[in-house]
């Protein structure tokens, strides 16, 4: 973490000019707000908000979220929440960080913000639907089909499989904001054992995970 110190126990929005401050509890979204942080290179504070013992429902939690979800963040004097907001609101406020296209770069702006999109709206149901699915199996209930509205997560493999064969980045030889967001959530699919066989999906997870600015976001807090 950079400015690597925890945030006192008091929680509420404090709107400190210049303070960027990470409302963040290890194993969620907000890890990948903090590597996202790292890459920038950005000091900011980082909040821990224990899940266990409730603190993200106590009052003085609910005062920065008030739906008591992690990752938040305040930067510029006001509060952002859901990790592809913040991601997006980053990207473009740092733009000496180039984790966004600029608009100007029309043919990979619009690569850009498609990526975006497909990491909240078509890859991470596609895996909390395994995960729902193997849950239900474990406990010998029936599953239900959530219908033709979810890609199955083999048809979002095979279609990730082959666009990143022969590609380091989802945008080309660069890292963005698409591949923070996109990694993390496939990075959860290789550690649950969902991705036999996808070798250019690996290979492009393996090269985030070892960067540096992935490495202090996964440190302990």
């Amino acid at each position: 973490m950079s400015d690597k110190g925890r945030a006192p126990a008091s929680l509420p929005s404090t709107f400190e000019s210049g303070i960027i401050r990470l409302h963040f509890a290890p194993g969620t979204r907000a890890a990948r707000v903090r590597w996202q942080l790292e890459e920038i290179g950005v000091s900011y504070q980082l909040s821990i908000v224990s899940l266990w013992l409730g603190e993200h429902k106590r009052k003085r939690y609910l005062a920065v979220h008030p739906l008591g979800k992690v990752p938040a963040l305040e930067i510029d004097q006001t509060i952002i929440f859901e990790s592809l907001g913040i991601s997006l609101y980053l990207a473009d406020r740092f733009p000496e960080a180039d984790l966004a296209p600029p608009l100007a770069d029309k043919k990979r702006r619009a690569d850009y913000c498609t990526w975006m999109a497909f990491s909240a709206g078509t890859l991470e149901p596609a895996i909390l639907e395994q995960m729902r699915v193997a849950k239900a199996r474990a406990r010998k209930i029936p599953i239900l089909s959530v219908g033709p509205s979810l890609t199955p997560f083999d048809d979002v493999a095979a279609f990730m499989e082959r666009y990143l064969t022969g590609r380091s980045f989802l945008l080309g030889d660069k890292i963005t904001a698409a591949d923070i967001l996109n990694g993390s959530m496939m990075g959860w699919a290789l550690d649950i054992g969902l991705l036999e066989g996808r070798d250019a999906i690996r290979s492009w997870i393996e090269g985030l995970r070892a960067r540096p600015a992935h490495s202090r976001a996964m440190a302990k807090c």
